[in-house]
């Protein structure tokens, strides 16, 4: 994803860019629906019907999950699965994507917010 085609970047840390924007493209974050509402953030690059089944197998009961974002990197992912975990949805996530003692941590946070925002969010 082009950073500065989205103008959602503006670092002065290349180091930041090049952490956020390595790897295929092939990520997705999701919404885990239950009882009606988004209660789980998540991300995969797998089928959204077998990332499914995981999460009813471990016992999650969503009836469906929905895929907010595509095409993303694993970081652009994880950032955005942040930014969520922290704003919710969030009722079933257990695990942060991107702790706080992450060096990129506050940059991941402000771009995945810029990210939304320029989607609309």
């Amino acid at each position: 994803m082009d950073l500065e085609a989205l103008g959602v970047v503006k670092s002065k840390d290349n180091k930041f860019a090049a952490w956020l924007n390595r790897g295929d493209s092939n990520n997705q974050v999701y919404f885990g629906i239950k009882d009606g509402e988004a209660k789980y953030t998540g991300m995969t690059r797998q089928p959204i019907k077998i990332r499914l089944s995981q999460h009813n197998k471990s016992g999650k009961g969503f009836l469906r999950l929905e895929v907010q974002y595509e095409n993303l990197t694993r970081k652009q992912a994880r950032a955005i699965e942040q930014y969520f975990i922290e704003n919710g949805p969030n009722e079933l996530n257990k695990i942060n994507s991107i702790g706080q003692n992450n060096k990129y941590y506050k940059d991941a946070l402000a771009w995945a917010k810029q990210y939304l925002e320029s989607k609309g969010i």
